[in-house]
């Protein structure tokens, strides 16, 4: 039985990208963290952006039930202003009419001074 230990690992296998080695490697570090940090700010703002509408969605929520209740107040004091009760006391500034006269328009003419 032969013991063979592999110290060194063939080449192929060590460096598979075996484009100047330590360059290629800092590249792909500094685009993989360029990517990383650029998707962490652009999440960062797509996040405060849902906030802030989720919060303006909040409060026009809140303003139109505000306008609501105020609708249906309108709509009772609208009711109970024309009601057949307050008739009477809008009729009482009414004069009666003693003399009716008419306006008389004459068919050929359309203006006249």
């Amino acid at each position: 039985m032969n013991k063979i230990s592999i110290l060194n690992l063939p080449v192929s296998i060590a460096q598979p990208f075996n484009l100047k080695g330590r360059l290629f490697s800092k590249i792909l570090l500094f685009l993989s963290l360029f990517s990383a940090f650029s998707l962490i700010i652009i999440s960062i703002v797509q996040l405060n952006a849902y906030f802030g509408e989720t919060y303006l969605s909040q409060d026009y929520e809140k303003k139109i039930e505000q306008l609501n209740q105020e609708n249906k107040i309108l709509e009772v004091s609208f009711s109970k202003d024309n009601s057949l009760n307050n008739i009477n006391n809008y009729v009482q500034n009414f004069e009666k009419a003693t003399r009716v006269e008419y306006i008389k328009v004459l068919e050929s003419t359309v203006v006249a001074k």
